[in-house]
């Protein structure tokens, strides 16, 4: 890595680091300079604006996260887990991704939010969808699931965003309406998502498993929590 892109680098580890420690908009440019003891000139050689930086932090998640689930795929057995897999590693309500996600949620519900939202979501497709295609023409090959219409792997992933939006948007909600959270919707909302792309890919029923359910109960929570507590 030629020295100019670790310096970059560095902006983005430290920049990542303080917009989930303070939340991003608490952060300054100031507050990413004074860590590393570098100047604005340094900081605005590499990046636009401080949503430039975060722009690049949702496309480099992303991309660890499909990095990730390639190197899961080499232990998954079955054709089901294999698919599973490469869903549950585009989910951004993982365990792993809860301080990134925690910092993006109260952004989401504003314009420049609403647009990182898309740009995350852009990424993660762009990482994730041809690991999905491989392991639905190799399931399909095998004649483990049997998509009606061809070309259905993209709408498969749009829906898995849908699901993990809704969950942010009920989150955001309940917290602002000082509301109970409902677990029982929190587990309707990921079983008919869980479903529908059960039915778009017609695999065996029952099989397709977007999240555990034990780490949706957890992630949601502990974002609940944190949405509280500020």
């Amino acid at each position: 890595m030629r020295k100019g892109d670790t310096k970059r680098q560095e902006m983005l580890n430290a920049a990542e680091k303080l917009f989930c420690a303070r939340g991003y908009e608490a952060t300054s440019v100031q507050d990413i300079l004074n860590v590393l003891h570098a100047s604005k000139g340094g900081f605005y050689h590499h990046f636009a604006s401080k949503e430039d930086v975060l722009k690049t932090l949702c496309v480099q998640r992303a991309e660890r996260a499909a990095a990730f689930t390639a190197q899961a795929l080499e232990k998954a057995k079955t054709d089901v887990e294999r698919i599973n897999a490469v869903l549950h590693g585009f989910m951004p309500l993982r365990r792993e991704e809860v301080p990134f996600v925690n910092m993006l949620l109260p952004l989401i519900e504003k314009p420049e939010g609403r647009s990182m939202a898309m740009i995350y979501q852009d990424a993660l497709s762009e990482g994730f969808l041809p690991l999905l295609e491989q392991e639905v023409a190799s399931a399909a090959a095998n004649e483990t699931v049997c998509p009606p219409v061809r070309d259905m792997e993209p709408v498969v992933l749009h829906l898995v965003n849908r699901c993990w939006m809704d969950v942010a948007a009920n989150l955001l909600r309940v917290t602002r309406e000082g509301q109970w959270y409902d677990t029982a919707m929190l587990l309707n909302t990921l079983e008919r998502y869980r479903r529908a792309v059960e039915v778009l890919l017609d695999a065996p029923y029952g099989s397709i498993e977007i999240i555990r359910i034990e780490e949706w109960e957890e992630v949601s929570q502990r974002l609940l929590r944190s949405l509280e507590s500020n």
